[in-house]
């Protein structure tokens, strides 16, 4: 297993941020910050469809080694489906 030194740590919470918006903002904060950056999406079932096909979408279109999404959830199913497959599954 590789060790990293995160240099950024992004907290965002979607039970009060769950719009394509709130989204939106947090990519550009994402791009904006430094390398290593993690970002600890909690409460991540309660995003809109729209926003889990802007958060996938850039997932495809801008994998990078230096960004590491976390996505906290108490309900695995209401996770955009599509964007399970791509992400590794823990417990």
């Amino acid at each position: 297993m590789q060790s990293i030194l995160c240099q950024e740590l992004i907290e965002f919470d979607a039970s009060c941020r769950y719009h394509a918006e709130d989204i939106q903002q947090l990519l550009a904060e994402v791009e904006a910050a430094t390398q290593y950056t993690v970002v600890i999406l909690k409460n991540a079932h309660y995003l809109t469809t729209k926003a889990f096909g802007i958060l996938y979408e850039y997932l495809q279109k801008q994998p990078s080694k230096d960004v590491v999404f976390i996505l906290v959830s108490s309900d695995r199913t209401r996770i955009f489906p599509p964007l399970l497959e791509c992400v590794k599954l823990a417990g």
